[in-house]
């Protein structure tokens, strides 16, 4: 599993400082639809960035920071990949099927265009909250609420000699001090 410190620092420089290393980014976006959903669907990779194992075991005898920007390097390729290669080919569909639906159901051009924005934002949030949950559901085990607020007991099964070893103890210091 990949250090969280090298995913944040891969997502720090693909998401805050807007950096591309591996993958040149569309001259313009991907299509009108907001940020928002690609800003979601990037929590996907992000968590399948933290499940792979990207620095052997065999060469944990290295110093940290070789293992720390193997790992950020390898987390930035994930992500970069995912969301200009993946997302833009999701988004530059949805915008497509989108326009394709409204325009042939009786849209007019204007009001589509006034629309549009508004329009791709509810089904590309969606694709990319409904990515999301299912990278969660594969990579963060499920955990019963009832584990949480039940009382935990723990059985212990003493053997018979250290058993009547602690009675005699209770009954001398009883005896010693009663």
């Amino acid at each position: 599993m990949a250090s969280y410190e090298a995913v944040c620092t891969a997502s720090f420089i693909h998401l805050i400082l807007g950096l591309a290393v591996w993958f040149k980014p569309p001259a313009e976006s991907c299509s009108p639809a907001p940020n928002l959903g690609s800003w979601i669907f990037v929590g996907a990779p992000i968590l399948l960035a933290t499940d792979i194992r990207m620095y052997p075991k065999r060469y944990m005898h290295l110093p940290y920071a070789i293992q720390f920007l193997v790992e950020t390097v390898g987390s930035l390729a994930i992500i970069e990949f995912s969301a200009i290669v993946v997302w833009c080919a999701l988004e530059c569909l949805i915008h497509h099927l989108v326009r394709l639906l409204f325009l042939s159901c009786g849209m007019g051009d204007e009001t589509y265009l006034a629309l549009e924005y508004w329009l791709l934002l509810i089904p590309t949030t969606a694709l990319a909250s409904t990515l999301l949950y299912i990278m969660k559901m594969a990579i963060i085990p499920h955990i019963p609420i009832k584990s949480i607020y039940e009382k935990q007991q723990i059985k212990v099964q003493l053997d018979e000699r250290v058993y009547n070893n602690l009675v005699r103890r209770r009954n001398r210091s009883k005896n010693k001090y009663g």
